[in-house]
């Protein structure tokens, strides 16, 4: 019988399987890092401070969210750089339609403009348990400060930021700064918050990538892949990352996870949701598990 302790957010449980009926080795740690997924998606509305504070309630280590940015240079916490139609609603109170939503382009919106708009009363038919509530879109700095407030006045254990920038090469200039501008403004309000040490900032865009390690070369990265080999993705960037971070489906086997840590990365697949998912990330020891249902995977956290 063979015992892993797998430390989960900030709780620790023990998994057994057995390796023969006759032989018994020692206990042995491993951690894996719960991430809650644009705070907890699964149940309060995504990217915002609501969510953000939910997820660390339930034993987060890591609150994971995506940045966008407004014209007036605003460093915004939105997956898109526009009003989506699952979930946005006018300041009127009218639901966001499909065929309009990219009229709504954030970069050409002021941030008080922006936080008019309604980021939870409709909820998100894809998360049917969401809550729905009236929010905004909030900026990446009260993020910061809303957070570490509700740290401190209810001692709860420090958490990471992992913050994703969302960029794409063909809206450069159209919905998004230019990369090196992008990354100028968000890493101003990283230094502003002295948050540099409790984050690490993410990129599906390999330029991205490439110029944060350049312009700051100490601060943690992420790559996001959703498709290809380790190998044909990493040769998109001149550089290795601190942490590979496919979609959880790319990783088939142990021989997969053995590769990324075989290059001293850390291997933290994205989205898993479903305890069968969640499951085999565990059993295949996976550094972290981003995921919109933080109480599926940290123990009693639901309870907390």
């Amino acid at each position: 019988m063979k015992i892993h302790k797998i430390l989960i957010g900030t709780a620790i449980i023990t998994m057994t399987s057995c390796k023969s009926p006759n032989t018994i080795s020692e206990p042995r740690a491993h951690h894996i890092q719960v991430q809650g997924h644009r705070g907890e998606r699964g149940n309060l509305p995504e990217n915002t401070i609501e969510a953000f504070l939910g997820a660390i309630h339930k034993g987060v280590a890591v609150i994971e969210l995506d940045v966008v940015i407004s014209k007036d240079r605003k460093v915004v916490v939105s997956h898109e750089p526009y009003m989506s139609s699952l979930y946005m609603s006018t300041p009127s109170g009218q639901a966001i339609s499909k065929s309009q939503e990219k009229e709504f382009n954030l970069y050409q919106m002021d941030y008080q403009s922006i936080k008019e708009f309604d980021s939870g009363s409709r909820g998100n038919e894809n998360f049917p348990n969401q809550k729905k509530i009236k929010t905004y879109k909030p900026l990446l700095s009260e993020v910061f400060d809303k957070v570490e407030q509700e740290l401190e006045a209810k001692k709860l254990p420090l958490v990471k930021y992992n913050i994703e920038i969302k960029s794409v090469k063909a809206e450069y200039g159209i919905s998004q700064p230019q990369p090196e501008d992008f990354i100028a403004l968000v890493m101003e309000v990283i230094k502003m918050k002295k948050m540099q040490n409790r984050i690490n900032i993410q990129s599906f865009d390999p330029s991205i990538l490439t110029i944060l390690h350049q312009k700051h070369p100490e601060i943690e990265i992420a790559y996001l892949v959703s498709k290809g080999s380790i190998q044909e993705n990493l040769k998109l960037l001149n550089f290795k990352p601190q942490i590979y971070s496919p979609h959880f489906a790319l990783i088939q086997n142990k021989a997969t996870v053995d590769s990324v840590k075989g290059l001293q990365m850390k291997l933290i697949p994205w989205t898993v949701n479903e305890p069968k998912d969640i499951s085999r990330m565990i059993q295949l020891q996976v550094d972290g598990i981003i995921t919109d249902y933080p109480e599926r995977i940290v123990p009693n956290a639901s309870k907390k």
